[in-house]
């Protein structure tokens, strides 16, 4: 007698409840705290046992269908993602260079940049870090090829889930990097050049140069004006004008310093709507301030899914969305009336911040059209670590300066996710249609108007549910707005 097929709603049930527990253990290892790897393997193979079963009787809803394969996957990968996780925390590390009297590492790199006076350093424990990371090339080009390998099985692969998912073909979305790394690489260099000699202690940026420090570093003239403002404050002021106050009263925060943390803030959804958290490390404080913008507009998002929703439209969202939510909050901290009454300062300082803001912009634009390019080509042509890092050292050239290949093993997007670069490219131009509607319906100061609050709840609520057509996608006004500056 054959067992009855459970239905999609049951399986979802079932799908949260492990899911869940898994993700307080990622948490929890992203955070640097103590995580139970026998138990995140118990419950990975838990899921791969669900997700064969949903994919055994079930094609529909697409979005948990291409999910469940991604969980598959990632279970294979487990062990091997936990080896490398602590690996790269042991291994990516300097006696040479100290922070908070302990060895410079991975997870304390970019607190180091930001705040070394010496370019000389920086580049001895960037060579030295670029050098180390070859060791564990292997080891993600094989998570990697585990990935390929499980998709193949269900006639796909993570560039075809991810093009799906993001209702885009590849060769619109490669032209659409294309059109913003070279956009962008005329007015980023004419920034390069202007801020350089402030922000690096030497003439021109260089190769050891790369985007986490010019944003450690770029608005250290400005600190004196931060110092004493307290982010979660701010965030908190805005959200609650806008109707989030039971909302912000939930999210949990963690901004302690820990030798095993990530150095890139994060946001954690253990359990949509009702546990989503914030982390970050401080870095230096307007870059604090994007972090927890940045973080908050993913946790409103998070906290704002319907408990009453299944599964897989609260949990399982585009790459592209889940970002839109994140840029739009930050975006708030480029705009001069904002930071002119919420932050209480002067035109001449919201000038520079916009100055630099727009440059920082400029390099992301740049850094991540090479990020991004990378990876689509990676999956579609099949690289090698050789080939990768070649392809990814010519790209940097094209759009900014030329730097070592080996540097995208260092990031904390391209090895440990099998696509997700392109996402926040596509998430800006987003943003800044929305942002044109928002002023166009409730005028220039709208994040003090909660029927605006009431736009973003809306749309935060849809969650894998959001409507990727009707956005226009056009990259020449997010270009020209970030190449406008003041000492041009």
């Amino acid at each position: 007698m054959s067992t009855p097929v459970r239905s999609i709603e049951d399986l979802g049930a079932e799908f949260e409840k492990y899911f869940t527990q898994l993700s307080e253990q990622r948490y929890n290892q992203t955070a640097g705290l103590s995580y139970d790897k026998n138990l995140m393997n118990s419950v990975s193979e838990t899921l791969v046992g669900l997700s064969s079963e949903f994919l055994s009787s079930y094609e529909e809803p697409r979005a948990f269908y291409l999910d469940s394969i991604d969980t598959i996957a990632k279970a294979r990968k487990l062990p091997l993602s936990l080896e490398i996780y602590e690996k790269r925390m042991s291994l990516i590390s300097t006696k040479d260079f100290h922070f908070n009297e302990k060895p410079v590492n991975w997870g304390s790199w970019r607190q180091f940049n930001a705040l070394s006076s010496s370019p000389s350093d920086r580049q001895r424990v960037f060579n030295d870090f670029v050098t180390k990371i070859q060791e564990l090339a292997p080891l993600i080009i094989k998570r990697f090829n585990i990935s390929r390998q499980v998709y193949s099985l269900y006639d796909s692969s993570p560039l075809e889930a991810y093009l799906e998912k993001e209702f885009l073909t590849y060769e619109k979305l490669i032209d659409l990097i294309f059109s913003l790394g070279d956009g962008a690489r005329k007015p980023f260099l004419v920034a390069a050049e202007h801020f350089a000699p402030e922000i690096l202690d030497k003439d021109t940026f260089e190769y050891y140069d790369d985007f986490y420090v010019a944003r450690g570093r770029v608005y250290s003239p400005l600190n004196d004006f931060f110092e004493r403002k307290n982010p979660l404050k701010v965030v908190e002021n805005v959200l609650n004008q806008w109707g989030f106050e039971k909302e912000f009263a939930q999210i949990k925060v963690d901004n302690e310093n820990r030798d095993k943390k990530s150095p890139s803030a994060f946001c954690f959804g253990v359990k949509i709507p009702t546990d989503v958290r914030v982390v970050y490390k401080p870095v230096s404080p307007f870059s604090d301030f994007v972090s927890v913008f940045h973080e908050f507009g993913h946790a409103i998002h998070g906290s704002s899914g319907n408990p009453e929703d299944p599964y897989w439209k609260r949990y399982l969202v585009p790459m592209s969305v889940a970002e839109t939510f994140s840029i739009f909050l930050e975006s708030l901290l480029a705009n001069p009336l904002f930071l002119q009454q919420e932050l209480e300062l002067s035109e001449k300082i919201t000038q520079e911040i916009l100055d630099r803001r727009h440059f920082l912009n400029l390099f992301f634009l740049v850094f991540y059209s090479a990020n991004a390019i990378m990876k689509l080509e990676f999956w579609k042509r099949n690289y090698s670590t050789e080939q990768a890092s070649a392809r990814f050292q010519e790209l940097t050239k094209r759009f900014f300066w030329e730097i070592p290949g080996d540097y995208w093993l260092l990031h904390h997007i391209m090895p440990d996710y099998d696509l997700y670069s392109p996402s926040y490219l596509l998430a800006s131009i987003r943003v800044t249609e929305w942002i044109s509607q928002m002023i166009d319906e409730y005028g220039t100061e709208f994040w003090k108007n909660k029927q605006a609050g009431a736009v973003f709840r809306d749309l935060a609520t849809t969650r894998g549910e959001f409507d990727l057509s009707v956005w226009d996608m056009d990259p020449k006004p997010f270009l020209e707005e970030q190449s406008v500056f003041s000492f041009l």
